[in-house]
C-alpha cells in the first residue's frame, strides 16, 4: 500500500476526467450491469452520468479525490442529505437525455426512488450521506479509497454526526464494516436480483 499524502477538494476544471474514471470504477457494478447490458454502452452511458453526479455534488456537497484523480468520492451533509428533483435539475440533469437513453434514465429513476425511500425511513434525522466513492480500476489497492474515506470520516467524527451509505455488492460491506459501519437493512431491489445494502456510521468520539 502506497502512502497517499493528500485527499483535495475536487478541481472543478476535471469534471470529464472524473467522468471517466467513474465510469471505469463502476463498469461491473451490478445496478449499473443490469441497467445497462452492453460493456461499451455502459461506459459511455456512465462518463455522462457520473459527470451529472459530480456537478450535483458540487453544488450541494463535498467532493474530494486524490490528488491525480485516482479516487473521487461525493459527500452530502445534513442539511442536503436527501436528493430532489429539483436539485437534479439545477445541477443539469435536464441535459441528461441528450446524451442518455430514456429507456435506461426511466430504469435508473425506478431503482433510485427505490433507495431514496429506503434512505428517507431508515435515518430521518441529521447525517452525512456518502453518495458515492470509486477508484481507478488501475489505482485499486493502493490505498486511495481508504484515505479519502478515513480523511472525511474523522473530520465528520468531530461533528458528532452519524453517516449513511448504500451498496450493492457484499465486498463493500465488508470493506465499510472496516471502517465502523453497520448493516441497517438488506433488501432486494424489487424486479431485480440485486441486493440492497443500507449502511450506518456512529460518530467515534
Amino acid at each position: 500500500m502506497i502512502e497517499i499524502r493528500k485527499v483535495l477538494h475536487f478541481p472543478v476544471d476535471k469534471i470529464k476526467t472524473a467522468g471517466s474514471v467513474l465510469s471505469k470504477a463502476f463498469r461491473h457494478d451490478p445496478v449499473f450491469s443490469y441497467l445497462i447490458p452492453d460493456t461499451n454502452q455502459r461506459l459511455k452511458t456512465l462518463n455522462h452520468y457520473f459527470q451529472h453526479v459530480i456537478k450535483y455534488g458540487l453544488h450541494y456537497g463535498e467532493v474530494y479525490s486524490s490528488p491525480n484523480l485516482e479516487g473521487i468520492s461525493v459527500w452530502f451533509p445534513p442539511k442536503n442529505s436527501s436528493h430532489t428533483r429539483l436539485k437534479a435539475i439545477k445541477s443539469g440533469a435536464l441535459a441528461l437525455p441528450l446524451r442518455v437513453k430514456w429507456k435506461y434514465l426511466a430504469l435508473q429513476n425506478k431503482i433510485h426512488n427505490f433507495s431514496n425511500n429506503i434512505h428517507k425511513n431508515l435515518v430521518p434525522y441529521p447525517h452525512w450521506y456518502l453518495s458515492l466513492i470509486g477508484v481507478n480500476p488501475e489505482d485499486q489497492g493502493k490505498g486511495f479509497g481508504q484515505q479519502l474515506l478515513s480523511t472525511t470520516i474523522n473530520r465528520i467524527d468531530l461533528e458528532n454526526k452519524p453517516i449513511y451509505l448504500e451498496t450493492n455488492t457484499e465486498k463493500n460491506v465488508k470493506t465499510y464494516k472496516h471502517f465502523g459501519f453497520h448493516i441497517l437493512q438488506k433488501v432486494i431491489i424489487p424486479g431485480t436480483k440485486i441486493f440492497h445494502w443500507s449502511l450506518l456510521r456512529n460518530p467515534i468520539i
